[in-house]
């Protein structure tokens, strides 16, 4: 017997926050790492430009309490430990579609976040397996997810939370426009969660022409919308 494709909204709203917060632990380990490395480099307030890029809830005093904050502070909702849980509700609640193999990953990731902020373990080198299982998860659910129109939807959570994540860390027109181009390949098969008016306004700012993430007008144009453009 063949299963319906058909998706309810609710199931929707958490394939698309599934993506999203999975993206958001790879790309924050990702970006953490980067903002380490200038901070040993003799650039000790990078710190500050991190979070504050992310909008994030700690003002972290130093760069030791912002290492250890943006990894293991849950009452912050920008953290490591924040994304992987809220990647970790989500799937659990999807475990009939995603299936316990694709779960397993998180499981072993949000095991390993824990043992680590026990420790207080600031080298994010011992975090590497996160992001090794974030692949492994991306790769797992491609494979197992077989609702196509599901696999789509959280393909957009994760391409939307790297588009954001992108412009808020100022990457270049061309990351920016091949990340951009990645998110609308998913949309045909999705398009009723689209709103086609944001979609336009996106087309129409995201030109070489106008690229300019240093006027900040402009850059927080494209953020909002960007997280305006899927209804979930």
């Amino acid at each position: 017997m063949v299963k319906s494709d058909v998706i309810s909204a609710t199931k929707a709203n958490r394939l698309y926050w599934l993506g999203r917060y999975e993206d958001r632990v790879y790309m924050t380990l990702h970006l953490l790492n980067k903002c380490c490395d200038k901070m040993i480099d003799g650039h000790p307030d990078e710190y500050s430009h991190f979070w504050q890029r992310l909008d994030s809830a700690g003002c972290y005093q130093t760069h030791e309490d912002f290492t250890f904050g943006m990894l293991y502070d849950d009452t912050n909702p920008s953290t490591l430990i924040s994304a992987q849980n809220n990647a970790m509700n989500n799937a659990i609640l999807l475990r009939e579609d995603i299936l316990s193999e694709t779960l397993s990953y998180l499981e072993m990731s949000v095991a390993l976040i824990k043992r680590c902020k026990e420790e207080k373990a600031t080298n994010i080198s011992k975090l590497q397996p996160v992001i090794d299982w974030s692949l492994a998860f991306w790769g797992s659910a491609e494979q197992r997810l077989q609702n196509h129109k599901a696999l789509a939807i959280m393909m957009i959570g994760r391409n939307v939370e790297n588009l954001d994540m992108l412009l808020r860390f100022d990457y270049s027109f061309r990351r920016i426009l091949l990340a951009y181009n990645s998110l609308k390949r998913y949309f045909r098969d999705v398009n009723h969660i689209v709103d086609d008016n944001i979609l336009q306004q996106l087309d129409g700012l995201l030109t070489e022409e106008l690229f300019d993430l240093n006027n900040a007008e402009y850059k927080n144009k494209l953020i909002k919308y960007v997280n305006l453009l899927v209804r979930v």
